[in-house]
């Protein structure tokens, strides 16, 4: 499968994920009839999976290439882009802007990513697997470079991981 198809299929199941999931709509009820607990955004420890968290299912993971962490984010970002149409009041600036809008401080208030994802510091910023804070350059209105300081946590040197607004990685200079 080529990667527009892949791309379009995690963005459309992304916006399906979000027409169904609506925080604070009321839950399903089962065949007993009584209510299943559902969180409100709002509260201190979210464990809904979000359809942000199936996109970045296996992030950090040692058996997949460090490139494929930002690939996964990029799908997230795309998502997020797809959706927020305004996003004037919360403009994305960097990577604490970014983080926020994805854990609900965006216009809709939609919950991209559950704050609790080991996407997040404990600060809550976007990490890349070494635990190095992602660096979040906009190069235009919807378009963000993502860029890993690498594996020696040392930002903008020869091993940077960086991935351009079209989703293609970038050489580090």
């Amino acid at each position: 499968m080529n990667r527009r198809i892949r791309i379009a299929i995690a963005i459309a199941a992304l916006l399906i994920g979000l027409v169904i999931w609506r925080p604070g709509r009321p839950a399903p009820t089962g065949e007993t009839g009584k209510q299943a607990s559902v969180e409100s955004p709002e509260s201190s420890d979210i464990s809904a999976r979000t359809p942000g968290d199936a996109l970045l299912e296996g992030y950090g993971d040692p058996s997949t290439p460090p490139m494929e962490d930002l690939r996964k984010l990029h799908r997230v970002v795309t998502g997020y882009f797809s959706v927020i149409k305004d996003a004037s009041h919360f403009p994305i600036g960097g990577n604490g802007d970014l983080a926020a809008a994805l854990m609900g401080q965006n216009p809709n208030r939609e919950v991209f990513v559950r704050p609790r994802h080991p996407v997040f510091s404990s600060g809550g910023l976007l990490t890349d697997r070494w635990q190095s804070a992602i660096i979040v350059h906009p190069e235009a209105w919807m378009q963000l470079e993502l860029r890993s300081p690498g594996p020696d946590r040392i930002p903008y040197n020869g091993d940077d991981l960086i991935l351009a607004p079209n989703g293609v990685s970038r050489e580090a200079r």
